[in-house]
């Protein structure tokens, strides 16, 4: 071959097997994205060191319960499993690919209601039912260079980041649509917001974050949503029933 032709050929065959690769990544199944999500959620235990408890058990059997009843009304028919981290510092919760999803004790810890809750596993369960998780998959797969064989090389850092101001919005807007189909009050994710916005009283403040929407924006969210649907947002809310 002459040599001028070996760095096209080279050049040409770098193209093929980089968008082979791409291509591969792009069509990422179901399969893949739960068993991404199940080497995640083992990192992040090792990363927490959290140990299952008696008690531990019986809350997750709770968050279930509460979790089937809101996945329920998600388009996306996965095997959602809903774990605690019981550590009182983690005031929020996460969803990894492949619907699973873990609830920090610390944002239990906040809550007066169980509709409360199903505001935060909607929240959660629209991450992964609008694709958002499972994208941040195939992101860090071409970023990484790393093929369904590799998911325990996937980080947890890259999945506890807020999905941008627009998908934040929108994981709040499905997840109280699938939380109100579930029969609980749309004023739940109001008075969640407030509580958060209590508890930043005293802080300096900030300027706006560009990768997530402020306490503001969430709630005029959500009381636009409440308007637009017409919900009812008097309607008695549930005791938070934690074991």
């Amino acid at each position: 071959m002459p040599k001028l032709l070996i760095p096209a050929v080279v050049g040409v065959l770098s193209l093929f097997c980089s968008l082979t690769f791409s291509q591969s990544i792009a069509s990422l199944s179901q399969q893949d994205e739960i068993r991404a999500g199940e080497a995640l959620f083992i990192s992040f235990q090792k990363s927490q060191g959290f140990a299952d408890t008696p008690e531990s058990k019986a809350i997750e059997q709770y968050l279930q319960k509460i979790g089937d009843k809101i996945a329920q009304h998600a388009q996306r028919k996965l095997p959602y499993k809903f774990h605690l981290d019981p550590h009182p510092g983690f005031r929020s919760a996460v969803a990894y690919p492949g619907g699973l999803i873990v609830v920090g004790g610390g944002v239990l810890a906040l809550m007066e209601h169980e509709d409360e809750l199903a505001v935060v596993l909607g929240h959660e369960v629209a991450h992964v039912d609008l694709n958002q998780c499972a994208q941040r998959v195939v992101e860090a797969m071409q970023k990484n260079h790393l093929t369904p064989q590799q998911f325990d090389k996937l980080s947890i850092d890259d999945f506890g980041s807020p999905y941008g101001k627009d998908g934040e919005l929108a994981a709040d807007r499905e997840g109280t649509e699938l939380a109100v189909a579930a029969g609980y009050s749309p004023r739940a994710a109001l008075e969640l917001f407030e509580v958060y916005q209590f508890l930043s009283r005293d802080a300096k403040p900030a300027p706006p974050r560009k990768n997530a929407p402020s306490m503001e924006d969430r709630v005029r969210q959500v009381k636009n949503e409440i308007n637009r649907h017409g919900w009812d947002d008097s309607q008695p809310e549930k005791p938070l029933d934690l074991p």
